[in-house]
């Protein structure tokens, strides 16, 4: 494995979203957490930078967990106070031990 048991020290929290219907027949459309775990959490870039007359954040960062079924790139992970979208899973060597997953900061849903 490519870190320690000290390493997975942030706690984050695996979020899918889903819709369903209230008793009334509303539908509902919601973020429900699925999962929480500690992983290594490693930003790896944070730039602002100025385009088209606006200033846009632009975060990455790199999620280290133990391997867990049933993750996909439409799911959200919160760490750290902050929402994060997942760009990509890989399970390392195929061996399901652990994930590494990459996300980007969704600072429209943190609001």
């Amino acid at each position: 494995m490519s870190y320690t048991a000290q390493e997975l020290n942030t706690k984050i929290t695996l979020s899918r979203f889903e819709s369903h219907r209230d008793s009334e027949g509303i539908l509902i459309e919601e973020w429900v957490q699925y999962a929480e775990v500690f992983a290594k959490f490693e930003p790896l870039l944070g730039r602002e930078y100025f385009a088209a007359a606006t200033i846009t954040s632009d975060a990455q960062a790199k999620v280290t967990m133990r391997h867990m079924d049933g993750i996909d790139v439409a799911d959200r992970i919160t760490a750290r106070g902050k929402n994060w979208n997942i760009q990509s899973i890989q399970n390392i060597q195929n061996r399901n031990r652990e994930l590494l997953i990459y996300v980007k900061h969704n600072p429209i849903a943190d609001a």
